[in-house]
């Protein structure tokens, strides 16, 4: 009976990573058809890949807009991860008047929608002559960033023991190396579970990359939303820029993720 429920359980497993997969899987193989392939009715599954996909969009002006993606969301999420652990780190162990309070009004910027901010932003960044620049988006970004990585940062160093603070500071560390070299080293999962999260969502941002950019620091996502033809859309092109526009979180993924399944747990062993 055991073995039964675990079988069940496997397939199941199997069949629910196969329904979030698909799209994936479909896009992939979409970037290797030629254009009657993709249109083809019912759909082809068995055909002879071709590259042109891919030198169509390394021929445009796509490379520079993964670029300029790359830039801006590996900046905004070091400025928000430094900041973040920093500010975390403070409301973990220091008795802040209203604590609560300030952790609530952090946590609102995450939840307010971007539409609500985007004439605002760009009438300040207009009159700072800041439009269509990568430092506009990088600070939007942080702002939105930071406040996600105080919030899901100060759980980590919560469950840090302050035994090990005491220990470190009664062999002579001072706040900041007891911070540095105790606590963030013990907080590493945290820290790569918050960089995924924030780069992700930096890099798929939208609505605020089109309204603040128009050339030279257009986005990805702005890019992908361009792909236009007399003929109607090239999903050739699109497929094949979705893959390449995925491939940086895909192996920065690979790289942390033993710390990633780590702090995704984090709480569970104490």
């Amino acid at each position: 009976m055991k073995i039964l429920k675990r079988v069940l359980g496997i397939v199941l497993a199997l069949f629910v990573a196969a329904v979030f997969l698909f799209p994936l899987l479909w896009v992939f193989l979409s970037s290797f058809k030629t254009k009657l392939e993709l249109l083809a009715v019912p759909p082809v599954f068995i055909f002879k890949p071709t590259l042109q996909n891919y030198i169509n969009a390394f021929n445009s002006d796509f490379p520079m807009q993964v670029r300029n993606s790359l830039i801006i969301a590996i900046s905004s999420t070091v400025i928000s991860i430094v900041l973040g652990s920093l500010t975390a780190y403070g409301f973990s162990r220091y008795s802040i008047k209203g604590s609560d309070f300030l952790q609530f009004w952090i946590l609102s910027l995450r939840m307010l929608p971007a539409i609500a901010v985007v004439v605002p932003f760009y009438l300040v960044f207009r009159s700072l002559k800041l439009l269509d620049t990568h430092i506009a988006l990088i600070l939007v970004y942080c702002l939105f960033n930071i406040s996600f990585s105080v919030w899901v940062l100060k759980g980590f160093f919560d469950e840090i023991p302050l035994e090990l603070e005491e220990a470190a500071m009664l062999d002579g560390y001072t706040p900041p190396q007891v911070f540095f070299k105790v606590s963030l080293p013990l907080a590493r999962s945290g820290l790569a579970t918050t960089a995924i999260f924030c780069l992700i969502q930096s890099l798929n941002e939208f609505l605020l990359a089109v309204s603040l950019t128009t050339r030279v620091a257009e986005t990805a996502p702005v890019g992908l939303s361009k792909v236009q033809t007399l003929m109607g859309v090239d999903w050739g092109l699109l497929s094949a820029g979705s893959i390449i526009f995925m491939l940086p979180v895909v192996i920065f993924t690979i790289v942390v993720r033993n710390e990633l399944v780590r702090g995704m747990s984090f709480g569970r062993m104490r």
